[in-house]
């Protein structure tokens, strides 16, 4: 069911409340109130899990540790209730506190708004010149949290999917497991209609370096919203 609400307190939280790095507004990288609005609007509709409600949104515009820099970070810290959200706020003043006190020239490097606990984070790496979302990465210290029985539905629809087979068909050995559930994947990214599950099958691996496909699951219908392949890398 669509959440109107939520996707209006982000975008509410971007054009009225965006915290820019010290570092990006001494470059005079600070968007102004017209780039705030596109950056708003190109945000995708962002829904909480489940049937929560987003309590508040911090956002933040970071900087990439480069003077001059080549991008910029946008940082979507989204809470459930007010007390978690007064605790993402007192984390960024503590942020604050540690960048003030290391910015006194330059070449001195300083923190930047990374890792802060939040029930959902987003991340978007903004190119010079760009204030428009393009690729957005979704974090949650519990998106691994999928029920057996929901993850047995993700694999089946998987499993029944023709492309599931080509994939199997051209693995480069048959020593490359099953496919391997993931976790939860909000619906923007899933092009789904709900929350969906997020299955990885191993097509290649040479011990370092290898292939997935990569299929997304609606967790209601399921069925498969997305699939695309990305690269897969250990150590």
């Amino acid at each position: 069911m669509s959440k109107p609400d939520d996707p209006a307190l982000v975008r509410a939280a971007v054009l009225q409340r965006l915290k820019v790095h010290v570092r990006l507004a001494q470059q005079g990288l600070a968007p102004t109130p017209d780039q705030r609005r596109r950056l708003a609007a190109s945000l995708p509709e962002l829904v909480a899990f489940g049937d929560r409600r987003y309590a508040q949104c911090h956002a933040v515009l970071d900087w990439d540790h480069r003077l001059p820099s080549d991008a910029a970070v946008l940082r979507l810290y989204l809470s459930y209730t007010d007390r978690e959200a007064g605790a993402i706020e007192s984390a960024l003043k503590s942020r604050d506190r540690e960048i003030d006190s290391g910015n006194l020239y330059p070449e001195f490097d300083v923190p930047d708004y990374a890792d802060v606990d939040a029930s959902e984070s987003y991340v978007a790496v903004l190119r010079p010149g760009t204030h428009e979302v393009g690729d957005l990465r979704f974090f949650s210290d519990w998106r691994k949290g999928v029920h057996q029985s929901v993850a047995r539905e993700a694999v089946a629809a998987v499993r029944a999917s023709p492309s599931y087979e080509r994939s199997m068909r051209e693995r480069s050995h048959d020593n490359l497991g099953p496919p391997v559930v993931i976790g939860w994947t909000p619906p923007c990214l899933a092009q789904s209609k709900h929350w969906a599950i997020e299955v990885w099958l191993l097509v290649d691996f040479d011990g370092h370096v290898g292939r997935a496909h990569v299929f997304m699951v609606d967790s209601k219908s399921h069925l498969v919203t997305r699939e695309y392949f990305t690269e897969v890398q250990i150590g």
